[in-house]
C-alpha cells in the first residue's frame, strides 16, 4: 500500500518500527464511529479500518471530528482517507472517490415486534406516523412523499425509543444502526424488509487517487473473507455483515 502517503507518519518519526497513517472517523455516529466517555475512538468501522491497515504493514492513528471538518483535512492531506463507510451521491462525489464495501447496508422500516403490517415503499406509509433522523437524506425524501406524516428527531435513538413507546408506527433507518440500537437498548422492536438493493457506500478517499482507491479496494477484498473481519462483524452486529441477511427481491 506504498501510494497510500497522505496523512502517513514515516516510520523513522514513529516509535515502533510501524509506519503510521492518519485515518478519519466520524465522531457521533454510532455504531461506526464514536468517542467513548473516557475519550477512547471506537466502532465498527474504526475496527475494521484498523485491522485493514494492520493486515498492510500500518499502525492506523485515528482522527475524529465533523463530517465538514474531515472533508478539509482530507483535501489539505491531514488524513490519508475517511475511515467511516459514506453514501456514494452526487454531493459526495463531488469530493471523493470510493472504495469497494465491506458492509451490505440497506434502507429499512423498523416496527414494534408484534407489528404484522408489512411496509415496502414509502407510499405504504400514507396515513402513518413516520419517524427518521433529521437533517438527512432520509427525511428530504420522505417528506417529499409524505409530508407532514414524517416525524424527525434529533437522535435516531429518540426515535427508536418513540417507537416502542407507539407514539409513531415505524422508523425509516439503515438496517446496521437500527439492529445496534435494538440490541443496545433492548427495545421490543424489530427490522423489516429493505425497501430496495443495498446502498452504494464506501471507504472515502481523496478525488483522482485512483491507486489509493484500488490497493484498498484490493485489501478490503482480502479481509472480507478473513476470520478477523467476522470476528469484528460479529462482534457488534451478531453475524457477518459483509452478506446481507434479507434482500429485497426475496421479500416482493
Amino acid at each position: 500500500m506504498s501510494a497510500l502517503v497522505a496523512g502517513a507518519v514515516p516510520a523513522a518519526l514513529a516509535q515502533d518500527s510501524k509506519p503510521r497513517m492518519k485515518v478519519g472517523f466520524i465522531a457521533r455516529y454510532q455504531p461506526y464511529s464514536f468517542v467513548q466517555p473516557d475519550g477512547r475512538l471506537t466502532g465498527f468501522d474504526v475496527e475494521v479500518v484498523k485491522a485493514l491497515l494492520e493486515a498492510s504493514g500500518y499502525e492506523m492513528e485515528p482522527v475524529s471530528d465533523t463530517l465538514t471538518h474531515l472533508r478539509t483535512k482530507l483535501q489539505n492531506g491531514e488524513i490519508a482517507f475517511i475511515g467511516n463507510q459514506l453514501l456514494v451521491t452526487p454531493e459526495n462525489r463531488r469530493y471523493f472517490d470510493f472504495v469497494r464495501s465491506y458492509a451490505t447496508i440497506q434502507l429499512v422500516s423498523v416496527l414494534h415486534e408484534d407489528d404484522d403490517r408489512d411496509f415496502l415503499s414509502l407510499d405504504d406509509f400514507v396515513g402513518k406516523k413516520l419517524g427518521v433522523l433529521a437533517n438527512t437524506g432520509i427525511e428530504d425524501q420522505a417528506r417529499g412523499a409524505l409530508g407532514k406524516a414524517v416525524h424527525a428527531f434529533e437522535r435516531i435513538e429518540d426515535a427508536f425509543k418513540a417507537l416502542a413507546d407507539r407514539k409513531i408506527d415505524a422508523v425509516l433507518e439503515e438496517n446496521l444502526i437500527a439492529e445496534y440500537f435494538i440490541d443496545r437498548d433492548g427495545l421490543p422492536l424489530k427490522v423489516g424488509v429493505p425497501f430496495a438493493s443495498p446502498i452504494r457506500v464506501g471507504l472515502a478517499v481523496p478525488k483522482g487517487h485512483k491507486e489509493m482507491e484500488n490497493r484498498l479496494t484490493q485489501a478490503v477484498q482480502g479481509l472480507v473473507k478473513d476470520k478477523n473481519f467476522k470476528t469484528i462483524s460479529n462482534r457488534w452486529f451478531g453475524y457477518d455483515v459483509s452478506r446481507p441477511r434479507v434482500s429485497h427481491a426475496a421479500s416482493t
